[in-house]
């Protein structure tokens, strides 16, 4: 597997040690760990409560006459390709808000964590996303660990900042006011990749260009039309997947697991065939250190491409903030 992957992973780890109460000496481990980019670790370190509201509206959205194998299949080829058309054709500034809860155990302590809210912007390569605390976690001090005081408060922002007039990648860390800025492109995801499948059990549209991702997913084979709901008062199809590959060892040797298994759940416009929610779960399983569950519900809305809407698209570097100069990965 891809060495990315396992260091995402890992610091899924970090940030679970982060903001749940584990055994003296894990913490300190996993302070020592690198700091990057958030993307498809998100999806290992929050989230699974949500699952409840999600399998229930898919539930629902099944009942019915039962619907043959072949005409499921024929279904399923054509809400992907109108999905295609439609994310082909966008030229809309993306914004969407997820939100997740994770349980499992470390080192045989139990825990249950509701992690703070996601905010992603994106408009074409242009992205945005923001990370907040949850509430039981509260403010930060300067070492980005969890005070269990006060309220919700950004945590971290990752995307694309314009510097010079030239976009470049920018990260900044708000509980001890640094920053850090590296070339555009310096993380890439492989469509059908294990990479990109772990990503779509995380938060969508943190990972930038999010439409050329879904439109190359939906063709993995791995994507079915599953039924049909209503969110508010838009009618959507339900599009549906899951996918299930092992661990990276040094992450499984960590979690005592050897395998990870995604799912995830696309909500799409009837008319049109523009996502409007999307939900991913991750499950590692088939070790002795018991599953750790997380799932995101992420709301989706196309936004026109006003020069204010593409701005929000862009990471901003608040004043006084001082630049990391050392390995991103580090900061």
């Amino acid at each position: 597997m891809n060495t990315d992957v396992e260091q995402l992973l890992q610091e899924s780890m970090e940030r679970l040690a982060a903001v749940t109460v584990a055994p003296a000496g894990l913490v300190g481990r996993a302070r020592r760990r690198r700091r990057r980019r958030r993307l498809a670790a998100i999806s290992v370190a929050s989230g699974a409560a949500a699952a409840i509201t999600a399998v229930a509206v898919v539930t629902a959205a099944g009942a019915g006459s039962p619907v043959s194998t072949v005409s499921r299949a024929q279904t399923t080829a054509y809400v992907i390709s109108r999905v295609e058309n439609a994310l082909a054709g966008e030229n809309f500034v993306i914004q969407a808000r997820a939100s997740g809860i994770m349980s499992g155990s470390v080192h045989g302590h139990r825990y249950r964590y509701s992690g703070g809210a996601t905010d992603s912007w994106s408009f074409g390569m242009r992205n945005r996303m923001e990370e907040f605390t949850g509430g039981n976690c509260g403010h930060v001090d300067s070492n980005g660990w969890c005070t269990h005081r006060g309220g919700s408060v950004r945590y971290l922002a990752d995307g694309t900042a314009l510097i010079r007039g030239k976009l470049v990648s920018a990260y900044i860390t708000y509980y001890d006011h640094r920053y850090s800025l590296s070339p555009l492109g310096h993380y890439q995801l492989k469509p059908c990749s294990k990479t990109a499948q772990l990503a779509l059990g995380g938060p969508a549209v943190s990972v930038p260009n999010w439409p050329a991702l879904i439109k190359t997913m939906l063709r993995c084979n791995r994507a079915t039309v599953t039924g049909h709901a209503r969110i508010g008062n838009v009618p959507v199809i339900v599009i549906s997947g899951s996918i299930d590959i092992p661990l990276p060892k040094g992450y499984g040797r960590s979690v005592r697991e050897t395998r990870v298994r995604v799912g995830y759940t696309l909500y799409v416009d009837a008319k049109t065939y523009l996502p409007v929610r999307a939900y991913g779960s991750t499950k590692t399983y088939g070790g002795a250190g018991g599953p750790t569950i997380s799932s995101y519900v992420t709301n989706v809305r196309w936004l026109s491409p006003t020069p204010a809407n593409k701005a929000k698209a862009l990471v901003t570097i608040p004043h006084g903030y001082t630049q990391w100069t050392g390995s991103r990965g580090n900061q």
